[in-house]
């Protein structure tokens, strides 16, 4: 997930950083803050990927899992899935379609 999120896609700000700087022609600047946005998001996500090893160690020492858990994934799935589903009849009743 943290590949998907940090660079297998293109980045839509930094893409919007930019073309905006090439728009004022000052692609030089763009570059550098670029550069800095990528190495800060580098930073973030080989953190949070740190972080993430280390609380396995202490994760597993907790007593049995709640049940309650076992659920967690499928209702916020669902919950996603009725936030998208809202969204969508939303925009096709504004544009007259539902």
């Amino acid at each position: 997930m943290l590949g998907i999120s940090g660079g297998l896609l293109p980045c839509p700000s930094a893409l919007v950083v930019m073309l905006s700087a090439i728009a004022l022609g000052r692609v030089g600047l763009g570059l550098l803050m670029v550069t800095a946005f990528s190495l800060g998001l580098a930073g973030a996500l080989s953190g949070i990927g740190i972080l993430f090893i280390f609380a396995g160690k202490y994760i597993a020492g907790l007593p049995q899992r709640n049940r309650l858990l076992d659920y967690l994934p499928a209702v916020s799935a669902l919950f996603i899935t009725v936030v998208g589903l809202a969204i969508a009849a939303r925009a096709l009743a504004e544009m007259g379609i539902l």
